[in-house]
């Protein structure tokens, strides 16, 4: 990528005030992208464009939640009018929850599926003809835990199944139009100490760091997505577990259900109900009355 291939592309990456998305944004601008970053909180958001401006680099910081439509189609005219195109599209935002079906919290779905599926979907929709005509990007934050349904984290692992649906079918929509649809399967990865999940009775809490398993960086996690991007990739698996659940999920399911079936009690207590310290985050349920209030 020492050609100077990403040298003032326009780029949106959703969810890049911290953690994966961030980590993605700053090597985009490492590599020359001029990059808008997004997310809900404008404090947090706001630091992060300070942090980014300290470093040399100008962002466009765009305050959005991507779960509402006339939110998505905001983000996406701020970075035209602002930047006069689009070339890549970084559909990384995301939450994560854990407990079992039984106890999960019925406003957990709701959240989770509008955030993981509904908001890739809507971002992709309005980014679709600035990308047809710059021939750009499409790519697709997703999860080792969407090759099949995991246990104590079901609404995770299914919203990024859809969302992985999404891709696909996207990719044949768009071959005609010269428009790159990529899919990265993200494994276990360092987490932000601020990013929280939501815990199975509908409150958030921090996300407890593993120790149990050797973690990706998100500066690797990063890279990868940046070659796949230049090398227009159609997917991506990150992490040696991962390899080893996709091999084991397409060639051998009944096996993958024994090693899930036989691990049920570790995976809930060492990988799921971990602990974690409450957190204070408020989500509205209904979008602002003038979207421009979050601009």
């Amino acid at each position: 990528m020492g050609n100077g291939f990403f040298k003032n592309k326009v780029a949106i990456v959703s969810g890049s005030s911290m953690g994966i998305g961030k980590a993605i944004a700053q090597e985009l601008l490492n590599l020359g992208a001029k990059v808008v970053l997004n997310g809900r909180d404008r404090q947090r958001l706001e630091h992060t464009a300070l942090e980014f401006r300290e470093l040399g680099y100008d962002t466009l910081p765009v305050v959005a939640d991507i779960r509402f439509p006339a939110q998505c189609r905001q983000l996406i005219d701020s970075a035209v009018s602002t930047y006069g195109g689009l070339d890549i599209l970084v559909n990384n935002a995301g939450i994560s929850s854990r407990g079992s079906v039984e106890d999960m919290a019925d406003s957990n779905y709701k959240i989770i599926a509008e955030t993981n599926f509904n908001g890739s979907a809507h971002l992709s929709k309005y980014a679709i003809p600035h990308l047809k005509i710059s021939k750009g990007h499409i790519i697709f934050i997703n999860s080792v835990a969407s090759f099949r349904g995991m246990p104590y984290n079901a609404a995770y692992s299914t919203s990024k199944m859809a969302q992985a649906g999404l891709a696909e079918a996207l990719r044949i929509e768009l071959s005609d139009n010269g428009v790159h649809v990529g899919i990265t399967y993200v494994g276990f990865t360092e987490n932000d100490p601020k990013k929280t999940i939501l815990d199975a009775d509908g409150s958030w809490i921090y996300l407890p760091k593993r120790t149990n398993e050797k973690l990706d960086t998100r500066e690797h996690v990063a890279k990868s997505v940046c070659v796949q991007i230049a090398m227009r990739k159609d997917s991506i698996t990150l992490t040696g577990l991962g390899h080893l659940a996709k091999v084991i999920t397409r060639y051998f399911p009944l096996l993958g259900h024994w090693i899930l079936w036989w691990n049920r009690v570790k995976i809930k207590n060492e990988y799921t109900m971990i602990g974690g310290a409450r957190a204070e985050v408020h989500i509205s349920n209904a979008p602002p009355r003038d979207v421009e209030e979050l601009i």
